[in-house]
């Protein structure tokens, strides 16, 4: 049980940072040459994305795994 989802969970993070990723490298390649915000989007966009990455790998390691009999 905890070799599958470990997997999933390693699954997760790949296809967030790959969305990650294509979002930062659209607003660097098609932003609007006066729009100043995109400088703001990126730090913010990363941190929230960091932020949540860190809640579920936490919440993985919280798994009380003897608790299921698989």
């Amino acid at each position: 049980m905890f070799a599958l989802l470990l997997v999933l969970l390693i699954v997760f993070i790949a296809t967030d940072a790959f969305i990650a990723a294509a979002v930062i490298w659209h607003l660097h390649k098609y932003t609007l040459p006066g729009w100043t915000a995109a400088k703001a989007v990126v730090p913010a966009y990363l941190g929230l994305s960091l932020t949540l990455l860190a809640l579920a790998l936490y919440s993985f390691l919280r798994i009380p795994w003897s608790a299921y009999p698989f």
